[in-house]
């Protein structure tokens, strides 16, 4: 079993890895030359490995100079990079081979080959992991400073942000504000989405909440870095009153990154809707950008507006020339509940077209709507291809033909 887990932590198999500790493999074995599953799961750079073998409670498991060994370990690789720390391990000169991974659970790391050897890029979350298993509070200024390296998309940039999320002391909270006014624009960045994320799983205290509300508002009217601003916009649209009198102007913004995160936030003033704001959004539904289109789209729909004007912007963008688009609009049509019969005639239509996902938009809205054609549309619709089988429209589709069913007057199941 040990030389299972070994080969698992050579092929970067997390899963594996994780499953075989659970049955009873020894994570912190020593091996002959002075090294343990674990510690060599570190040195790879894979946080998902790392995670897997680390287990519930490794700050009881370990001695401390293991846990120091550990944190040494990966403190060296995250200082040096993972590229000259392989060409260190391996002495090789010429050039390396890197690509982009996704890693289990920790989003995206650099995978670097040289001289026979592979290692990942996630060292700097490694680190962070480590710190906080063994209860190692690192300073906040740090751990911005780690993912400010990286991306949003990158596991270091998301242990940081878990980390700092799971520090409720007020002390940390201050100490992470400060990045607002910071000269790099990456620290910027990183505070807004640690703002949009915390917006989204509500782990803020209300106080704190209204706190990061009118500190994005304000912060909204004056960013001028587009890929900052763009992220503040992003979660400005998870406050509970999101109401900054420069938004409008923000769906003007010649950058498309903001133009398409103003459209998130327009609809999300207290109703009644502002004009200025849905002319805004009417404006960014027809964009020359159809990721800003899709953007207002994909707001329109969740703000569940039914005037005629942003009923006619979505039956528009229905029709779309860009696929994403489209389908935005078709979502949220289907899931729009307006029964007026320019929508309902439009979801039926979908009936007829090539693609799946839209005739499954079609049928899905009718059924919601109990539109007498639902049961004519589950037909239409066909055999359900297997990527949409979990798909919650279809789960959906399924109960309503179910229940008919047993009523004895539906077309029984939908397709599978």
């Amino acid at each position: 079993m040990d030389a299972r887990l070994l080969a698992a932590v050579e092929a970067f198999d997390a899963e594996t890895a994780g499953g075989l500790v659970e049955d009873g493999a020894d994570p912190d074995r020593p091996l002959p030359d002075g090294s343990t599953p674990l510690s060599r799961a570190v040195a790879s750079g894979s946080p998902g490995l790392v995670s897997a073998l680390l287990g519930a409670e490794p700050r009881l498991r370990l001695p401390p100079a293991e846990r120091e060994r550990l944190l040494a370990l990966a403190r060296r690789w995250y200082e040096a990079g993972a590229e000259a720390g392989l060409r260190r391990l391996t002495g090789a000169t010429g050039a390396a081979e890197t690509v982009r991974v996704e890693d289990p659970e920790f989003l995206f790391v650099e995978e670097i080959a040289l001289g026979g050897r592979t290692v990942r890029g996630g060292h700097g979350a490694i680190l962070t992991m480590l710190e906080r298993r063994f209860v190692l509070p690192t300073p906040p200024g740090e751990l911005v400073a780690r993912a400010a390296r990286t991306d949003p998309y990158h596991a270091d940039w998301g242990e940081s942000s878990w980390t700092l999320g799971e520090r409720r002391g007020d002390p940390a909270w201050r100490a992470l504000l400060t990045h607002r006014h910071h000269p790099s624009p990456r620290h910027r960045l990183f505070l807004a989405d640690h703002l949009r994320c915390e917006g989204v799983t509500t782990a803020h205290t209300e106080a704190r909440q209204r706190e990061a509300d009118r500190l994005l508002a304000a912060w909204a009217a004056e960013e001028t870095e587009p890929e900052v601003l763009a992220m503040v916009l992003q979660a400005l649209a998870t406050a509970d009153d999101g109401r900054p009198e420069g938004l409008v102007a923000h769906a003007r913004h010649p950058d498309r990154r903001v133009r398409e995160a103003a459209a998130g936030c327009l609809l999300m003033w207290r109703r009644p809707h502002p004009p200025a704001a849905l002319a805004a959004l009417a404006a960014l539904a027809r964009d020359d950008d159809a990721g800003v289109r899709a953007a207002a789209a994909t707001a329109i729909g969740a703000a569940g507006v039914h005037a005629d004007e942003t009923r006619r912007l979505l039956l528009a963008l229905a029709d779309d020339p860009d696929p994403a688009a489209r389908a935005e609009a078709t979502r949220a049509l289907a899931c729009s509940g307006d029964a007026h019969p320019l929508v309902t005639d439009a979801l039926w239509n979908l009936l007829s077209e090539e693609d799946q996902d839209l005739r499954l938009d079609g049928v899905f809205g009718l059924a919601r709507l109990d539109d007498p054609r639902a049961p004519e549309a589950y037909d239409r619709v066909g055999r359900l291809e297997e990527k949409f089988h979990e798909d919650l429209r279809a789960g959906f589709l399924l109960r309503r033909a179910w229940a008919a069913s047993s009523a004895g007057d539906g077309p029984g199941a939908v397709p599978r």
